[in-house]
């Protein structure tokens, strides 16, 4: 059987700098693992780290490109408010309580161009289509969901022309481009919603934030997944206060982005043990095979995976980052931690994932390199 690793990468906004430190250990001391990889799929960030990498051929020298790109980032370079958006938002809502209105603006509370103009002028969409072309890539795929349904789309480029039904999800073969990057990454009520095709997209996120399923289900024989999911710890209130709005919509995000994750990695073991089992036990493992294709179900099999996410709190390290540089008065930054700062020395989750900053990207770049090192004996399953 030919290995095909699929790399997976889990959306969380800012947060996507972590996956970049990861894969720069993976590049240094791994690079064949980069280029076994087959399959590619991302949501949100996840998504935009992933075509990025795919258009520059998943190489050694990918990463350091990668990594580059995120230390330039400056945050009132990027995002700012989008000026009227909430006033547009509040009054379509007016309207249409006195049946004055009928459609509420395709919008959101910041203005991210300048944010995907900078992808754009950054990847390289042909050398993406060409990768694709000349096989290094079986499947390079995105998730973004679709407002009307609630669905979650994966947006598919590939040389393959079959079908690949997949449960809860629609397949949509294309030829990738920024609008579904950009829809993938669009956080609801945040950035502005993306149409494609007729249709209204939103972050893909919000129903398959870590899509290894997918990865799965396209061929995959292995998996190297990177989450920027952080460890949950108690929070110590200094008093019964009410924590801040930025604590509502840190643990917003939260429930958005730090998905099932958890579940499907139990339950993928659950698998590899059963069928580690069923082959020491020495029964027919194919019988059951093909009696599982009889029922129209994919046969199982034992899928070596490293999972690699983050040994520290990314929303506390925001807040250290927006403690130690605030910003000037009147810049978004400076929006961001008045908005977001941690009055109560808690996680500061929402700074976390707007954060697109050099500062808050070097040192998360770091920590998913450190992480990446410790989990050095997980790569030999591969």
């Amino acid at each position: 059987m030919d290995q095909k690793i699929g790399l997976v990468l889990s959306g969380g906004g800012a947060r996507g700098a972590y996956e970049v430190g990861v894969l720069s250990y993976v590049a240094e001391f791994h690079p064949e693992l980069l280029d076994r990889v087959r399959i590619i799929t991302g949501a949100s960030v996840g998504a935009v780290n992933g075509v990025f990498l795919a258009s520059r051929g998943l190489s050694r020298d990918s990463l350091p490109a990668l990594a580059d790109l995120w230390r330039q980032l400056d945050l009132d370079d990027v995002l700012s408010l989008a000026h009227g958006s909430l006033f547009r938002m509040v009054g379509a809502a007016s309207l249409r309580l006195i049946r004055q209105g009928t459609k509420s603006p395709a919008t959101g509370l910041l203005n991210a161009n300048p944010l995907f103009k900078l992808i754009h002028k950054h990847t390289d969409w042909n050398g993406l289509h060409e990768n694709v072309e000349r096989g290094r890539f079986d499947f390079v795929a995105i998730a973004a969901t679709d407002i009307a349904t609630g669905l979650t789309h994966l947006f598919l480029e590939s040389t393959d022309k079959g079908a690949h039904p997949m449960r809860d999800l629609e397949v949509r073969p294309t030829r990738l481009e920024l609008r579904h990057v950009a829809a993938s990454a669009a956080i609801p009520l945040l950035f502005p919603p993306v149409p494609i095709d007729g249709r209204w997209y939103l972050d893909g996120g919000l129903r398959h934030n870590t899509p290894l399923t997918p990865a799965l289900r396209l061929g995959a024989t292995s998996l190297l997944i990177v989450s920027v999911e952080h460890p949950r710890t108690p929070i110590e209130l200094e008093s019964s206060a009410f924590p801040g709005i930025g604590q509502i919509v840190g643990k917003l995000l939260d429930s958005m982005f730090l998905d099932r994750m958890a579940y499907d990695l139990d339950r993928l073991e659950r698998i590899n043990d059963m069928v580690e089992l069923f082959e020491e036990s020495g029964a027919d493992a194919e019988s059951l095979r093909h009696g599982l294709r009889l029922r129209g179900r994919r046969p199982y099999r034992h899928t070596p995976f490293v999972a690699i996410r983050p040994s520290r709190d990314l929303g506390r390290i925001a807040n250290e980052v927006m403690l130690a540089k605030p910003g000037a008065a009147g810049s978004f930054r400076r929006v961001v931690s008045q908005l977001f700062g941690n009055d109560q020395h808690s996680s500061a989750d929402a700074a976390s994932f707007l954060l697109f900053d050099a500062s808050y990207a070097e040192q998360l770049m770091e920590i998913g390199y450190e992480d990446a090192k410790e989990r050095e004996a997980g790569f030999a399953r591969l």
